[in-house]
């Protein structure tokens, strides 16, 4: 059957009888004004009409009509006069209010004709003469005690029903009516609208919901506002995407599960790779510094061993030059003997010739030079001793006494000096390491304070990083009380004074509970070093502060760190314990039993006094308060700069000390060197001079008086040169043999030993550890040749570089395994439930490397192929098919336009022309954007590459858009927005009306709306896409499938402007879709639809009584009645 095919098929129907469900009558009992009994309208399934004066009510009944079938979530009262939604409802209808009237207060108030003890009734009739069936539709309203909104409930009927028969007799008791109904046969009660409207539906045949609220769009619809959006809304199915969308979802949740499960094995491997790569690099390390120490124990008898080569070279050669050095000292010892002996022979000769005194003589002339020689040298250091202690030289005996009697007072004196420089040097080294150390504490404190912004001492602050580090806690967790609380810039006068009052309390630790049992224990095992103060602090049970604080008191004076959690036990403390009031005034101290002054004076209990002057009441070196540190670091610089030059005073005050010290006991010694010489004669050099003078005069007197005896003596001194000279000879001869032979013995003793040490080396020492020292000793020695004369510097070298490698490897270990901790550390963090049995230490290396090995052999792996049988299986097959589904969907679409177009071109729009529905794809970027976003999510899925980059691709595509089907944090409302209208196909399209000539399809006029048309051209194409949808969502144009048909239609004041052309375009259209119409005018409109009219329902209103009424008659009275009342008009006139 075509869209607007007239004719009837055989479907078993009663010859000649109207087809479909049309309404047959209506009844209303206490709707709105029609008031206190049943008004019935009875069109008879025929086309009718209601009309009346404006207000008269007919709005009324057509709001009862809409009332029985569209949802009560959609229902919209007399929207025909555009009426807000406020000014009618279901309890002003059923409650009757006509107007309003002033209260007591002088307030408008809804005045109406029924107060909530009555109840209403609304019930329509539908015929179907071609099936012999009827189908009752009831709703039934009342108030529940004193409920503001109406109860109701529902009824379907297979038969015609009455309110006065069946609604009726119930006592007020709404249960034995119920209970009557569901007795009833062929009736059907439901306390919801959902069920009540499947059972209504099936029965009219009305497959979509979507048909309800196009028969409440018909009642006001004057003019297609945007096409678009109607055919969006009234001629398409709403697609069934949601399920779909849940089970991407659902799949979706699968596939995210396995893909952070392959992030966090790859994140695991990530960070395992760097622990296991570097604790290998440490292992060989490890293994270099062993062969190091190995190498140092090797290098003794590996140098040992070169010695010994070196050794065995030289003893051969010496062994060679010993025999030419005795040699050679036997030839000079015999020329040397040969020379004694003459010589012998000549002193007999001069002997025998008088050279006995002469003789006598020279010896005596020597011992007196030798004499002379040894008291020139004891003059020499006279003097210079002499000349220390600013003394005289001594020329004269006269000069030597005196110099010898001040020689106690000099000592004395020096004595004294010595003890005097003695304690300055003391002093200066004493007070230089004491500055030295304050200035090393300073310069400590100054880098700690720098690192951080309190000003908690260093030590303590170290001591909390321990604890933290050992229990894995977070510093801030664990904070001093200093570090929270700071005097007000305002107070600065009483900083010092608080400070010192709160020091204690400020260097205490706060501890919340969940830390408490793990700090409690590690305080308890550890030596700490310090005085550690700790407080537990359960946060929880810590009432709020209460009452005024006094405002002089200190802790009024005191800011709390703000958002910290310990704030309310910190005022709290504070409050209990520092409740001191800061005195200006001392009759004020006197008053208080808890005070404290400027100066640090500290009263407590009315009793203890305090004041505690060991160091300045403003030394802020001492300050542990405040949120910043910025002013001790300013005073410990300042600090630090005087110490710096108090370090370097004391040293240079110490070196020139040190300097008088050793002058002093330069002339100490000086003393003592002259004191050893008590004699004159020691030094006198003058007289022992002029005796060897008159000594060599006798000498050469002798000698001039004998010539034989002179021949003698020059044979004598020439033999005695000879022998001089030989004697030189032998000297060096015996002294070159000697020292060749001793050479060779210590070199023979040497090789000895060295040979001992050299055969410590065992066979594995010399496979690896020599092989070592052999390969670097080209880059630690730097290719020098050995020699006896450098191995000992060589192997010193050697050991040297050895150990300066070790220590550089020792460090480099320490760095590597402090870095693997921190490492360590960190994953434990991070994957705390996988390592709760594993330590962070370096002994726990192994653990980690099985953790990666298994990883990488078994975990990624399984998780890489889940997620890929995941992705590719599940997720972006179901992509696919939801994909396929959208496109069906669309062809759905395309192919219902086509059907409707072949429809609307079998009636003339205009004469000549035709109308056809046109759709072309949206311009909306969103539904672009993700109809490309779907695309792209399975291109290459069948012959896509299965690497791991084509995986994750993949995944962050499908990602994209299942994020936000689910609904982005924040974003909710606009995904959720946005997937409603991306996944409604009908949003793909955009649609336009194309008016043609039949003959040659040619367009003469494109309509998006009606807009720029007048009010006729407006109605005329509202009716036809009216008409066109409405056999669409009343399943009229295939009636061989659905007997049942739903053939009834509301216009309600839809002729009020439209011209009479336009009206009878509508009403015939209408007629050939052989569709019930239901006309809700004004009077004037009646001549122009007269004609198409069966059935007259005239409603009106009783402005006294405030009720409405109805009447019943056919078109035919309707026309004598009104002619009759023109004729009276007429005569009256006349």
């Amino acid at each position: 059957m075509s869209l607007f095919n007239t004719e009837q098929e055989d479907t078993g129907m009663l010859f000649g009888a109207t087809p479909g469900f049309r309404l047959y009558k209506l009844e209303v009992f206490n709707w709105g004004t029609f008031d206190d009994k049943v008004w019935t309208f009875s069109p008879h399934g025929e086309t009718a009409l209601l009309t009346g004066d404006v207000g008269s009510g007919k709005s009324t009944l057509v709001d009862a009509l809409t009332t029985l079938l569209v949802a009560p979530r959609k229902v919209a009262y007399n929207k025909a006069a555009d009426s807000s939604a406020k000014e009618r409802s279901i309890t002003s209808y059923v409650r009757g209010y006509f107007g309003q009237k002033r209260n007591a207060e002088g307030m408008g108030q809804p005045d109406s004709l029924r107060d909530t003890n009555h109840y209403s009734v609304l019930l329509a009739t539908f015929q179907d003469q071609g099936l012999s069936q009827y189908v009752t539709l009831v709703q039934f309203f009342w108030f529940q005690d004193a409920q503001k909104l109406p109860a109701r409930f529902y009824v379907v009927a297979d038969k015609e029903m009455w309110i006065a028969q069946d609604f009726s007799k119930f006592e007020r008791d709404i249960r034995v009516l119920k209970k009557r109904l569901k007795h009833s046969n062929r009736v059907h009660v439901f306390e919801d609208y959902t069920r009540y409207a499947e059972v209504f539906r099936r029965k009219f045949g009305i497959v979509q919901e979507q048909a309800l609220d196009l028969f409440q769009q018909t009642i006001s619809m004057k003019k297609v506002e945007v096409l678009t959006e109607f055919v969006r809304a009234n001629m398409l199915e709403i697609p069934n995407t949601a399920v779909d969308v849940d089970k991407l979802i659902k799949h979706f949740h699968d596939l995210n599960s396995a893909h952070e499960a392959v992030i966090k094995a790859k994140n695991q491997i990530q960070q395992l790779k760097p622990i296991v790569e570097q604790g290998n690099r440490c292992g060989k390390l490890d293994n270099q510094q062993n062969l190091l120490d190995k190498a140092l124990r090797a290098l003794g008898p590996w140098f040992a061993e070169q010695t010994v080569f070196l050794l065995t070279a030289e003893i051969t050669k010496l062994e060679d030059e010993l025999v030419l050095a005795t040699a050679a000292r036997k030839q000079a010892e015999m020329i040397q003997n040969q020379i004694e002996k003459n010589i012998k022979e000549i002193e007999r000769e001069i002997y025998t010739n008088g050279g006995g005194a002469l003789e006598a003589l020279k010896k005596d002339i020597q011992n007196s030079k030798e004499t002379l020689e040894r008291i020139q040298k004891y003059l020499v250091s006279y003097t210079t001793q002499a000349e220390k202690l600013k003394l005289p030289s001594p020329t004269s005996l006269e000069i030597f006494i005196n110099n010898r009697r001040k020689l106690p007072e000099l000592k004395s004196a020096e004595e004294k000096l010595q003890g005097q420089l003695n304690e300055d040097f003391t002093t200066a080294v004493t007070e230089g390491k004491r500055a030295d150390n304050d200035l090393k504490q300073v310069t400590a404190e100054l880098e700690s304070l720098r690192s951080r912004k309190s000003s908690i001492p260093r030590e303590y602050i170290e001591k909390r990083k321990q604890l933290c580090q050992t229990l894995h806690i977070a510093e801030d967790e664990l904070p001093f009380v200093g570090e929270l609380l700071e005097v007000r810039e305002e107070e600065e006068s009483w900083e010092g004074a608080i400070e010192r009052l709160l020091h204690n309390f400020g260097l205490s630790l706060l501890v919340q509970e969940k830390h408490y049992q793990s700090v409690m224990q590690w305080v308890d095992r550890t030596s700490l070093g310090i005085r550690l103060v700790y407080y537990r602090v359960q946060l929880q049970t810590v009432p709020p502060v209460s009452g005024q604080p006094n405002p002089l008191s200190v802790a009024e004076k005191l800011n709390i760190k703000p958002n910290t959690p310990f704030g309310i036990w910190l005022a709290r403390e504070l409050r209990q314990r520092f409740t001191h009031i800061c005195c200006e005034k001392m009759d004020q101290f006197h008053r208080e039993p808890h005070a404290i002054t400027k100066a640090g004076q500290i009263k407590a209990s009315g009793r203890r006094h305090e004041k505690d002057d060991r160091y300045g009441i403003n030394d802020r070196r001492r300050f542990i308060l405040g949120f910043s540190n910025q002013k001790k670091i300013t005073v410990l610089e300042e600090n630090e700069l005087i110490l710096k030059d108090e370090v370097k005073y004391y040293q240079d005050e110490s070196i020139v000390v040190r300097k008088r010290q050793k002058d002093s006991q330069d002339r100490l010694n000086a003393v003592t060197d002259l004191e050893r010489i008590a004699d004159f004669a020691d030094i006198d050099t003058k007289s022992r001079e002029k005796e060897i003078e008159e000594k060599e005069q006798r000498k050469k007197k002798l000698e001039q008086e004998s010539n034989v005896l002179h021949g003698l003596q020059n044979q004598l001194n020439n033999l005695e040169e000879k022998k001089k000279a030989q004697k030189g000879i032998f000297d060096k001869a015996r002294t070159h043999e000697i020292t060749v032979r001793n050479k060779l013995d210590g070199l023979s003793e040497d090789k000895e030993s060295t040979a001992k040490i050299a055969g410590e080396a065992t066979s594995g020492m010399r496979e690896q550890e020599y092989t070592f020292l052999e390969q670097q000793k080209a880059t630690a020695l730097l290719n020098i040749r050995f020699t006896l004369e450098n191995v000992k510097t060589l192997e010193r070298n050697y050991r040297e570089w050895i150990e300066s490698e070790r220590n550089k490897l020792s460090d480099e270990i320490k760095r590597l395994r402090g870095r693997i901790v921190r490492l360590m550390t960190e994953y434990n963090g991070n994957y705390s439930e996988e390592t709760k049995e594993v330590d962070p230490s370096f002994e726990s290396f192994s653990e980690y490397e099985r953790m990666l090995a298994q990883l990488e052999k078994d975990g990624l792996p399984k998780f890489e192929i889940r997620f890929k049988k995941l992705l590719h299986e599940n997720t972006i097959n179901q992509i696919a098919l939801f994909q396929a589904k959208l496109k069906q969907e669309q062809d759905t679409i395309k192919n219902r336009i086509e059907q409707i177009n072949d429809s609307l071109s079998t009636i003339d729009y205009n004469e000549g022309r035709y109308i056809r529905l046109e759709y072309d794809e949206t311009y909306d970027s969103d539904i672009k954007d993700f109809r490309v976003q779907l695309k792209a999510c399975t291109e290459g899925a069948l012959t896509g590459s299965e690497d791991e980059q084509y995986a994750e691709a993949k995944f962050l595509q499908v990602k994209a858009i299942i994020e936000r089907f689910r609904g982005r944090p924040s974003e909710t409302d606009i995904d959720e927005r946005w997937t409603k209208k991306v996944t409604d196909v009908r949003n793909w399209f955009l649609f336009a009306a194309s008016e043609r000539w039949r003959e040659t399809d040619e367009e003469y006029e494109h309509y998006t709306d009606s807009g720029g048309k007048s009010g006729g051209q407006k109605e005329k194409l509202a009716y036809t896409i009216l008409a066109a949808s409405l056999v669409y969502h009343f399943g009229l144009e295939d009636q061989e499938a659905r007997p049942q048909s739903f053939r009834f239609v509301v216009i309600d004041e839809a002729f009020l402007k439209s011209s009479d052309e336009s009206a009878r375009f509508g009403l015939e259209l209408f007629k050939r879709l052989d569709l019930q119409l239901l006309i809700v005018t004004p009077l004037l409109k009646i001549p122009t639809i007269a004609q198409f009219i069966a059935h007259v329902g005239f409603v009106h209103h009783n402005d006294v009584k405030h009720q409405s009424m109805l009447r019943n008659i056919s078109i035919e009275e309707y026309e004598r009645e009104r002619k009759a009342r023109e004729v009276a008009r007429y005569v009256q006139v006349v």
